[in-house]
């Protein structure tokens, strides 16, 4: 009865330490000289055990450890594939693989003509240098800027050489928004607002590719001011050349509407002529006054008949006729076409038609003091594109740095992966 209570009580303990995760002792191998009573005599070992013989006998503790042994495998490995191979992979292609890139830049201010800069306000200048400034800073990554240089030196021909990698190659045969999106790639823009200095920097897989295509550019980008500049000239002056054509071609017209009535009445100075007639009219109307008053005077005591009354009788009839042809001249013009008009209608005409000369005259000549004005205005105002560092040509290359290459992918890597490491195990603790 006591040898059963005592292995119920032995087999109690063992189911305890089994849910509890205890140690149990091999105690009749460790203390054999303390036995049960009424147990069977132990035989004893030859040579105890040097050392104590643990044994885990809990499932859960055995599985925190495998868990524990796994985690840090799985940490090693993922170290070593997501930082060590990549920095490895990228350290062999910056220094065997990777093609050498050269840079060219120039530099250049977008400034206004010393005629502006006196007439105009500084802010107006600085907003107009700045404004652009940047058209030239986008139109260097613009779609129009890569066809002009496609067209000009071959820019997918020099972007698309075998020597260069695959990794940086450019395709053969690549579309032209292929070629911009590449484009993007190898050249940058900046603007310091304070300066009002552009920089755009170039760069090729050969000094002498960097130089052209920077070259290029740099005539580009000049053409692009200049034609802004007179873009906006010719808008200026458009106005202004609108009123003086509009003025020079009425000045043609009624100049030309004298003379065909000059040519149709046959006169150079209608007025002239007229003024002529009115005064030989009065002339002969004042000699016929007096050759009547003289013959009046003398036929009062001479005989009709004398020589004397008959000279001054043919004076007389001889003013009057002269008076008479005068008389049909001046209302019918010159007397030999009767579509002429009198002098009166051509006088009133041509005095018309002078007074129209005038005022186009005038407006001509202020239509022109304007255009001119304008014009000096429009050259004031022009802008230029002003390089003070030209392209240059390159003597080391600017990519790949091997040793800041690798370093940044290293630093890359070893971010993510602390990253990717830290939201692991937070997803399994609390899963």
């Amino acid at each position: 009865m006591k040898d059963m209570s005592g292995a119920a009580k032995l087999d109690k303990s063992k189911a305890r330490s089994e849910d509890t995760g205890a140690l149990v002792l091999r105690l009749d191998e460790v203390r054999p000289m303390r036995q049960q009573p009424g147990a069977a005599p132990v035989v004893l070992p030859k040579q105890f055990p040097r050392k104590t013989t643990v044994t885990y006998k809990s499932a859960r503790i055995t599985g925190m450890v495998a868990k524990a042994k796994g985690g840090l495998s799985a940490t090693a490995i993922s170290f070593f594939l997501m930082v060590v191979l990549p920095t490895i992979i990228g350290a062999l292609y910056f220094a065997f693989v990777a093609s050498p890139q050269y840079m060219s830049e120039f530099r250049f201010s977008v400034r206004p003509t010393d005629g502006a800069a006196a007439s105009s306000t500084i802010a107006a200048d600085a907003a107009l240098a700045m404004s652009n400034s940047y058209i030239v800073s986008d139109y260097a990554l613009s779609r129009d800027a890569v066809d002009a240089l496609e067209k000009k030196i071959g820019l997918q021909e020099i972007y698309s050489k075998a020597s260069i990698d695959g990794f940086s190659r450019l395709s053969e045969g690549a579309s032209l928004e292929r070629l911009v999106d590449y484009w993007r790639k190898r050249v940058s823009t900046s603007y310091d607002i304070m300066t009002g200095i552009n920089v755009i920097e170039v760069t090729a897989f050969s000094p002498e590719d960097a130089h052209k295509i920077s070259a290029a550019l740099q005539a580009l980008c000049e053409q692009l001011v200049n034609d802004i500049s007179e873009k906006a000239r010719q808008s200026q002056m458009a106005f202004s050349k609108g009123e003086l054509d509009r003025a020079e071609a009425r000045l043609k017209e009624v100049r030309q509407s004298e003379t065909e009535l000059r040519s149709g009445q046959k006169s150079i100075d209608i007025r002239k002529e007229a003024e002529g007639k009115i005064l030989l009219n009065n002339k002969l109307r004042g000699d016929l006054a007096d050759l009547e008053g003289q013959y009046s005077a003398l036929s009062s005591y001479m005989d009709p008949t004398s020589p004397r009354l008959t000279v001054l009788k043919n004076q007389i009839a001889a003013a009057r006729e002269q008076i008479g042809n005068l008389k049909t001249q001046i209302s019918s013009g010159d007397g030999s076409t009767s579509g002429n008009l009198d002098d009166a209608q051509r006088v009133t005409k041509y005095d018309q038609l002078q007074t129209d000369v005038e005022i186009a005259t005038k407006l001509y000549e202020s239509s022109l003091t304007n255009y001119e004005q304008a014009r000096m205005r429009a050259n004031n105002n022009q802008t230029y594109l002003a390089t003070y560092v030209q392209p240059s040509l390159a003597q080391i290359a600017s990519y790949p740095r091997v040793f800041v290459d690798t370093l940044l992918v290293f630093l890359s890597a070893i971010g993510i992966w602390v990253v990717s490491t830290l939201i692991y195990y937070s997803i399994r603790d609390h899963a």
